[in-house]
């Protein structure tokens, strides 16, 4: 397995991966000379730390590094320090005779290489790598000035540049307002920080207050877009349902009305309220299915008996029913009395003596109904197929069409009766659907992913360690 896929558990141990940082930045870890206290000191050959510090802190506003998506070598840590070598010669007004200590070169190095498994993690989005490039020399101070940095999982630059990814984990362009307020919050950073750490606090502040403002707001437009998505479904699934009740059914015209519109709505609302799981739902379709088996010709036994001396319980509870919505009175009476007429036309036609009863009798005892299948029997099945990561409220790069380029987006909602996924984007708009076989088999094939949304410091920080100890 490689190592981007996998971490030792040395790279999880807070003492092995101090070692492994010291061991590294004083040339310990791959031969090199160790650093001397001279090294570090000499001012004849070497920099001394503070002139560094001041010349990383004019660097800091004018290196612009960006992120290309495909480009093999985004990190260049030669030309870097060429840059600052001459950016302290220019302070100096002298020409470059000098240069970094071990220790300062290393420590530079090592935090490149955290930068660079910032951009080789696939779930930090493209705008997004290009922040946190912003914030190469701010973190090369940090490292050189606090030996700890590295250790503190709660420094404010760590906070800054998590919450910074968790963000944007959904911005896919520069253009994106939040996109610009992090851009704007890091241009303060860059200008106000020098050595202490209030610029971090600052920052981490400002974006901690941007985080909760979007997500109040993407709450509130997400929970306006499962109504939307959840009267769609009722309106569906009634239909469905209905097209199931009555394929090959005899309806009376004057009785459609009751059936199509009256009862569809009593349905559509049991279905908001209570789900198609639950009692009330399973009792509203018991109901319809009798109603609709009423009105068909008197083929059985259990028919004749129910058009004897079952219909008027049953049309009391029909009426009961409707008259529980909001739906107008009259037209329900009207609708009520339309069954009754049905009904009793239906007992007219039906002239059975005590033999015809009887062989009836036989005739059903002797018949094997086979059930149909219910209408998308199949589908919670599935969805139970789907990857156990597959959860609402996760982050995914979707495949969306050939020579289309993927979407961001989060799974808002599983409908399972309809083995559907739902995803909407970072404002919590409704984007695409997918059928949950289609999506299942996209991930086996890596067209689409699951995006984790985790901590990206501690990520680059585990596969810069693992590289450095296998």
């Amino acid at each position: 397995m490689s190592v981007e896929n996998h971490i030792p558990e040395a790279a999880k141990d807070p003492d092995r991966v101090k070692e492994v940082i010291k061991n590294f930045i004083n040339g310990d870890a791959d031969g090199k000379t160790k650093t001397t206290t001279a090294q570090a000191t000499d001012g004849k050959q070497f920099h001394d730390r503070r002139e560094i510090i001041k010349a990383l802190t004019q660097l800091q506003t004018t290196y612009k590094p960006e992120y290309t998506p495909g480009q093999t070598v985004n990190i260049n840590t030669d030309d870097f320090k060429f840059a600052l070598l001459h950016n302290m010669a220019k302070i100096s007004n002298s020409a470059v005779t000098k240069s970094v200590n071990q220790v300062d070169d290393r420590t530079i190095d090592f935090v490149e290489m955290i930068f660079g498994a910032f951009l080789r993690d696939k779930n930090v989005s493209d705008v997004i790598k290009s922040l946190l490039l912003r914030l190469q020399i701010p973190l090369i101070k940090i490292a050189m000035l606090d030996k700890q940095f590295f250790q503190n999982n709660r420094h404010p630059a760590r906070l800054v540049l998590d919450t910074m990814a968790h963000i944007g984990i959904g911005i896919d362009n520069t253009e994106n307002p939040v996109y610009q307020t992090m851009n704007l919050i890091i241009d303060q950073l860059l200008n106000t920080f020098d050595q202490n750490i209030t610029s971090f606090n600052t920052a981490f502040a400002s974006l901690s207050r941007l985080t909760k403002i979007e997500a109040e707001k993407h709450q509130q437009k997400e929970a306006e877009t499962h109504q939307q998505i959840l009267k769609e479904h009722a309106r569906q699934v009634v239909l469905t349902e209905l097209q199931y009740q009555t394929k090959n059914k005899i309806l009376p015209a004057d009785v459609k009305p009751l059936i199509m519109k009256q009862w569809s709505t009593l349905m559509f609302n049991h279905f908001l309220r209570h789900g198609k799981d639950s009692e009330a739902w399973t009792e509203i379709v018991s109901l319809l299915k009798q109603l609709i088996n009423g009105l068909q010709p008197v083929t059985t036994k259990e028919q004749w008996e129910f058009h004897n001396n079952e219909t008027s319980a049953f049309v009391e509870t029909i009426r009961n029913k409707l008259e529980a919505t909001k739906q107008d009175k009259g037209s329900i009476e009207t609708s009520i009395q339309a069954l009754k007429n049905a009904y009793q036309k239906i007992l007219d036609q039906t002239d059975f003596d005590e033999s015809a009863i009887n062989t009836l009798e036989n005739e059903e005892n002797n018949t094997i109904v086979e059930a149909e299948p219910s209408p998308n029997e199949s589908a919670k099945n599935q969805v139970a197929q789907l990857p156990e990561g597959v959860k609402q409220g996760v982050w995914f790069e979707i495949f969306n069409g050939e020579g289309q380029s993927v979407r961001r987006l989060k799974l808002s909602m599983i409908l399972f009766d309809e083995a559907k996924l739902v995803f909407v984007d970072r404002v919590g708009v409704k984007i695409m659907e997918k059928d949950a076989a289609v999506f299942s088999e996209e991930l086996k094939t890596d067209k689409s992913r699951i995006l984790a949304d985790h901590s990206v410091f501690d990520h680059a920080l585990g596969q810069v360690i693992a590289s450095l100890i296998i």
